[in-house]
């Protein structure tokens, strides 16, 4: 320091005896006052802009306002995981297009494989939002901007499992159009039934390989059952999603009953207290009115007495006074 000689000697001031030099030490001090006020006065880290703990003294507003904050942030979570799952659909439905249109069956095969994978993709999807939405929705049963945000995401997403719904339902429909004119390549003699039976039967393929043996376009025979065999897997594949949207969409109809049946109850409650408690103050005036009419029954009863009374006594007095 500049105050004290390098090796011990006296120092050239001494910071003690000067007030100014002392009191610089206390400004540098951890938590001093620069502006002159009481120096025992601690430092207060809740000053800094970070927000109070939950239970500790600060603003009494800051937990609901984080408790909403961190609302809000899922809801916008959702959306985007809600948005994810459309374009997925878009994709889906994209390579459902190209399936039909590949030529050859390395690139029909690899289209088909892309397919699966973005399906059991979607499907996990869909899982976690349904779920999240029942957790975002058992948050709000007592918040009206809550619950109406939450009620735009279940519909929301119930929108978008009735969109992916008609895209699987399209291309079934389109799948099997596709193998049945294989089908009449080979046999163009063929029955509706027949069709039908090559198609959706457990028993289709070996029908149909037996119909194709007994072929004389033994060239497009081959060719045509095995897409005959792959449409056949895409139906069925395509079949299996439908019913597990269905129960996806099921389930969220479910979600909205079970977190409307509290909310009822609540409100069924709150009308009976509020029932009550108007009955209350119907029992209440009544009471009332009834008291005054008593208070005012005595006090006529008071003044009768009072001149019975009076009478009694001046009477008397009165004759004695006239004799």
């Amino acid at each position: 320091m500049s105050n004290y000689n390098q090796y011990g000697d006296a120092p050239a001031s001494n910071p003690y005896s000067n007030p100014a030099a002392a009191n610089s030490y206390e400004m540098d001090a951890v938590g001093s006052n620069p502006y002159g006020y009481d120096s025992k006065t601690s430092f207060n880290p809740q000053t800094t802009n970070e927000p109070p703990a939950y239970g500790q003294s600060g603003n009494k507003g800051a937990a609901p306002q984080g408790d909403m904050m961190d609302f809000f942030e899922e809801v916008d979570e959702i959306k985007k995981s809600i948005l994810q799952y459309d374009q997925n659909i878009d994709s889906i439905e994209s390579l459902h297009k190209r399936s039909l249109n590949e030529i050859s069956e390395e690139q029909e095969a690899y289209t088909r494989e892309q397919i699966e994978s973005l399906v059991d993709e979607t499907s996990s999807l869909s899982q976690s939002l349904k779920d999240r939405i029942k957790s975002l929705q058992s948050r709000s049963t007592r918040d009206s901007t809550k619950k109406t945000q939450a009620e735009n995401l279940k519909r929301q997403f119930m929108n978008s499992i009735q969109r992916y719904q008609t895209v699987e339902a399209t291309f079934r429909q389109r799948y099997r159009e596709r193998a049945e004119r294989q089908y009449r390549i080979v046999r163009p003699e063929a029955t509706d039934a027949e069709v039908r039976s090559a198609i959706d039967d457990a028993q289709g393929e070996q029908i149909f390989s037996q119909a194709l043996m007994t072929s004389n376009r033994r060239g497009q025979a081959q060719t045509a059952l095995s897409e005959v065999q792959n449409r056949h897997k895409e139906i069925q594949k395509i079949e299996q999603t439908m019913s597990e949207l269905a129960q996806l969409f099921h389930d969220m109809e479910l979600l909205v009953a079970e977190q409307e049946a509290p909310v009822q109850h609540i409100d069924n409650q709150t009308q009976g207290v509020q029932t009550d408690i108007e009955q209350g103050l119907g029992h209440t005036n009544k009471a009332v009115v009834k008291a005054r009419a008593a208070r005012k029954k005595k006090w006529w009863c008071l003044l009768i007495c009072l001149i019975i009374i009076g009478l009694a006594v001046g009477i008397p007095v009165g004759i004695v006074a006239n004799n």
